[in-house]
């Protein structure tokens, strides 16, 4: 049972969830309404349990293939290349051009389709420093669960991932009109920290990234000791 509990409290952490919280503000002040923000939280949940389902499977196909000596040295050459490529746009990237003042944001007509496929691509992105997420999957497979059991937890972990997106949609269509200058200022501050922030995330992957790739091929090659 303390487990289970560690895990839930793992969701909670993870449902804070800053991508998911400002995509949710951003539908709803640009005139998303409730089935475009439906429709990403049903793509953020979908899209995390099947990676979390296929991760607890154990994937053995995927497994095999990686440890194919060709399949492993292009992985991280291709490690290698996208970490100093992320890593230089995060140095050297272009100053961003300056704002004018805030307006109001007009209203937009977003397809589900664009709507569904945006929050699939955020998860993707994103789930390689879900490390809350991670951490409960490591839980219940050193606890030997079997599926019945880890199956309805992490369905209930996603659950409560998605929770907060689902809140501020019941708190808009309860006083939506109060809480648009909040929105907004939410939305204007994350814009101002939000460049800034992607800049260190990506340069901090980037760093791990090629450290690792060029690490491999300087052991690969007899020039560093493992």
């Amino acid at each position: 049972m303390g487990s289970l509990a560690a895990v839930f409290g793992l969701s909670l952490l993870d449902s804070l969830n800053p991508s998911a919280l400002l995509v949710t503000v951003f539908l709803l002040v640009r005139g998303g309404g409730a089935v475009r923000v439906g429709t990403y939280v049903a793509a953020i949940f979908s899209t995390y349990l099947l990676l979390g389902v296929l991760l607890m499977s154990g994937m053995t196909t995927l497994a095999a293939l990686t440890d194919h000596p060709v399949v492993d040295r292009v992985g991280h050459a291709l490690m290698a290349v996208g970490g100093l490529a992320m890593l230089g746009y995060a140095l050297f990237a272009p100053s961003e051009p300056a704002r004018p003042a805030r307006r109001r944001l007009p209203a937009a007509n977003l397809a589900l389709p664009a709507v569904f496929a945006l929050g699939v691509t955020i998860t993707l992105v994103e789930f390689v420093t879900a490390l809350p997420y991670l951490g409960a999957l490591g839980i219940l497979t050193a606890g030997g669960f079997a599926v019945a059991v880890w199956l309805p937890v992490l369905i209930g972990y996603n659950l409560v991932f998605v929770l907060p997106p689902v809140l501020l949609l019941v708190l808009w269509r309860v006083a939506g009109h109060r809480v648009r200058p909040r929105f907004e200022g939410y939305l204007d501050k994350q814009r101002d920290r939000g460049r800034t922030l992607l800049l260190w995330g990506l340069g901090l992957v980037g760093f791990f990234l090629a450290r690792q790739g060029i690490f491999y091929y300087l052991v690969l090659f007899g020039v560093v000791r493992p």
